[in-house]
């Protein structure tokens, strides 16, 4: 697998350059953006810094620190000690209440941002179903995360709808079974490591 560095240039809508507090947890989501590219949600991500805070027009905040492609390619947009916006909400599942005390009561710590890894992973269609290539290339890149933060596949890989009740990614939401599996294939890579 390899990495290729894009970072975000650091602003308030997408990198705000701030710290992350904990390693808790690596969370998966979908563009759901159909056909579109790894370099496609980068430049999304990018864009997203020239809107004005002042003007009447709603703010989007938006981010992830890697971005794995329909054909494996991987970008890393924000480093990983940095906050990414990619779990933000003002209501959190009780799961996320319970793994993430103190990151879900919308205090200055109130999200799950300051103490998660965000993935997002395009898709070919509409379905979000990923192709092997990107799950894949994704399973080998959550494995490296988790090992580097000392995390467990199980209790510390989840989806964004673990967190906030989001459908994402669409397709391991609908799909449970191949979120199961692709923890599991998780595990079984760690295993056969040790």
């Amino acid at each position: 697998m390899v990495v290729t560095e894009r970072l975000l240039p650091v602003n308030p809508f997408s990198r705000p350059g701030t710290s992350r507090v904990d390693d808790l947890a690596v969370v998966m989501h979908w563009t759901a953006a159909p056909g579109q590219e790894a370099d496609v949600t980068a430049r999304y991500f990018e864009l997203l810094a020239q809107q004005d805070a002042r003007d009447d027009r709603p703010d989007r905040y938006a981010s992830a620190h890697y971005i794995v492609g329909i054909d494996g390619q991987v970008l890393r947009v924000i480093p990983e000690h940095e906050v990414a916006y990619h779990v933000g909400a003002n209501d959190y599942t009780v799961i996320a209440q319970r793994r993430f005390p103190g990151y879900t009561s919308n205090g200055r710590m109130g999200t799950p941002n300051w103490c998660t890894i965000g993935i997002e992973l395009c898709h070919p269609d509409a379905s979000g179903r990923f192709t092997d290539v990107t799950v894949a290339v994704a399973q080998e890149l959550v494995l490296d995360i988790l090992d580097r933060c000392y995390l467990g596949p199980r209790y510390s890989l989840m989806r964004h709808y673990d967190i906030t009740g989001k459908r994402c990614p669409r397709w391991w939401v609908e799909h449970g079974i191949e979120w199961d599996e692709f923890v599991r294939s998780v595990e079984e890579a760690r295993r056969k490591q040790r």
